[in-house]
């Protein structure tokens, strides 16, 4: 991936994830992290992390 495409998919990642309610505590202090491929929530309240999915690369026309 080119940092254009690494910077867009954090920021999609974010306004997508940032402040959802969180599994466990049902707090909304939480933000999107991407790890190894995996869009990955974790809450600043109680810590938990929530798997939300694999990062895909759009398809290229």
């Amino acid at each position: 991936m080119e940092a254009a495409q690494v910077n867009e998919a954090f920021a999609e990642a974010e306004r997508r994830y940032n402040r959802t309610e969180c599994r466990d505590c049902r707090g909304c202090s939480t933000f999107a992290l991407i790890n190894m491929g995996v869009i990955v929530v974790s809450c600043q309240d109680c810590g938990g992390a929530t798997r939300k999915g694999r990062l895909v690369q759009p398809a290229t026309a």
